[in-house]
């Protein structure tokens, strides 16, 4: 693949992402949001830190479930002295690992099936899943670090890593080292600006501007 197709591809998948990130947004926006809010800190009340794992399982796991609302919960009660900050990291980061592991079984288990599926109803190239193996064979540690460090798709990419059968241990490792910073990140928001709710609920805001500005910059190099 030439440089300009790879800058091009890069531009497309930053500037979708962003359309994602904010659609993903707007979706939970509202009474949803405040629904979840009200949940997550009833299980956090109520079951401590296992709900934590429990609650970053099952956003790693596809369900949707905002680590931008648990985390930062959590973070608020620790500065209330309800948590230790560093043991929320940890089972955090543990909940993330599970999650993702379970979609990557997943992602193996129903790679024929869905190949087939897509190929056959949606007329799917078969190159595209070459492509993707290939990317994830060679670019899979990159992929993994930084996708679970990007809102919303964090959620999903363990399934394309378990279509194109990534090695597990490198996979488990880049998942831990990747989910660290993002819930430092979103537990420190919490544990300093708590008391500012819209503001921990306009955190996607800042990570999509930061994947336009990457989509456009690609664009303009493809375009040069």
């Amino acid at each position: 693949m030439s440089k300009e197709k790879e800058n091009l591809i890069i531009s497309i998948v930053f500037i979708l992402l962003t359309i994602f990130i904010l659609s993903y947004h707007f979706l939970l926006g509202g009474n949803l949001t405040q629904i979840m809010l009200n949940v997550s800190l009833k299980i956090l009340n109520k079951i401590g830190y296992l709900g934590i794992l429990i609650l970053m399982a099952a956003e790693s796991a596809l369900i949707p479930i905002p680590s931008e609302i648990v985390m930062p919960l959590a973070g608020i009660l620790a500065r209330n002295g309800a948590f230790n900050l560093y043991i929320i990291i940890i089972y955090g980061t543990l909940g993330n690992l599970i999650g993702s592991l379970i979609l990557y079984y997943i992602g193996i288990y129903i790679r024929s099936p869905f190949i087939n599926f897509v190929v056959k109803y949606f007329k799917l190239n078969i190159k595209y899943v070459k492509l993707s193996d290939d990317l994830f064979s060679k670019y899979g540690n990159s992929i993994i670090f930084f996708g679970r460090i990007m809102p919303a798709i964090r959620s999903v990419i363990s399934l394309p890593a378990g279509f194109s059968k990534m090695n597990l241990y490198k996979f488990g490792l880049y998942t831990l080292l990747g989910s660290i910073p993002w819930n430092l990140s979103l537990t420190l928001i919490g544990f300093y600006f708590g008391s500012n709710k819209s503001l921990i609920l306009k955190f996607d805001y800042v990570i999509s501007s930061l994947t336009l500005i990457i989509g456009i910059y690609y664009l303009i190099k493809y375009l040069k």
